[in-house]
């Protein structure tokens, strides 16, 4: 059986005057979530709380603005356990939605799998990482360490995606595989532009997330969904769909934002 998903991503409520009209775009019974809801995780869950009165069930990974600490300081936490936390208890009383980052979604033999993603500083070779990271720090209003620190978040991701893979592909009663993370999964799908920093495209996902394909022994990885770097984006490589429907904040143009509606099964 297949069945279909709205994907939203980076919604970016707290920059926007008017609150998103979910009901208005609803096409399918699932939404799926890829982060960025708000810059802090209070007001994230608020609008994870408004997307779930709409759909039957709501599949959420956080993204690096649920990490923040909100307008007008919009610094992040550093304490990433104590985030995690917050939106795991936050979730656990919403119960139509599901916290990727710690359990799988499985219907009709898909497996939906997520994690945040992170960035390792090396999606970009162009730019060494110490550099990357040095000349990161202004971005995150963060020390050396706090900044490199996402690379540890980055590595425990994808590893626990890995790890997934690998048991799902074991699993003869999954046909596919669904991955959703908030950063972007290969430097080949990075749109990049004229006068922004490279430091900027550093921190846009991991360069270990490539390797998950290698993976998935059964072929049954079809798509990946993801967020981060605003705009519209779907590219077929190596069997994956790659697709990420990001809103982003109201200056980008994005006027008529609306969910990309996905099928998944047979």
């Amino acid at each position: 059986m297949a069945f279909s998903v709205d994907l939203y991503s980076d919604m970016h409520s707290d920059w926007h005057s008017e609150p998103f009209d979910y009901a208005a775009h609803k096409k399918s019974n699932i939404a799926i979530v890829a982060g960025d809801l708000a810059s802090d995780p209070a007001s994230s869950l608020a609008e994870l709380g408004r997307i779930a009165a709409v759909y039957e069930t709501v599949l959420f990974v956080d993204g690096n603005h649920e990490f923040r600490t909100g307008m007008p300081d919009y610094g992040y936490n550093f304490d990433f356990k104590a985030v995690e936390e917050k939106l795991r208890q936050g979730i656990a009383r919403i119960p139509n939605a599901v916290y990727l980052r710690d359990k799988p979604f499985v219907k009709d033999g898909v497996a939906v799998i997520g994690r945040n993603g992170h960035w390792d500083y090396r999606i970009v070779d162009e730019l060494p990482r110490r550099q990357a990271i040095r000349e990161g720090r202004g971005l995150l209003k963060a020390s050396f360490n706090e900044a490199a620190s996402f690379a540890k978040l980055a590595r425990r991701d994808y590893y626990a995606l890995r790890d997934q893979v690998v048991k799902f592909n074991r699993d003869s009663s999954i046909h596919t595989i669904v991955v959703v993370t908030h950063t972007v999964p290969r430097a080949e799908l990075i749109d990049f532009r004229d006068n922004v920093p490279l430091a900027k495209y550093a921190q846009r996902g991991t360069s270990l997330m490539r390797n998950l394909v290698r993976y998935d022994a059964g072929k049954k990885l079809k798509f990946w969904l993801f967020g981060h770097q605003h705009g519209v984006k779907r590219q077929e490589m190596d069997g994956v769909v790659y697709q990420a429907n990001t809103r982003g904040y109201p200056d980008e143009g994005i006027k008529d934002y609306r969910p990309s509606t996905l099928k998944f099964g047979t």
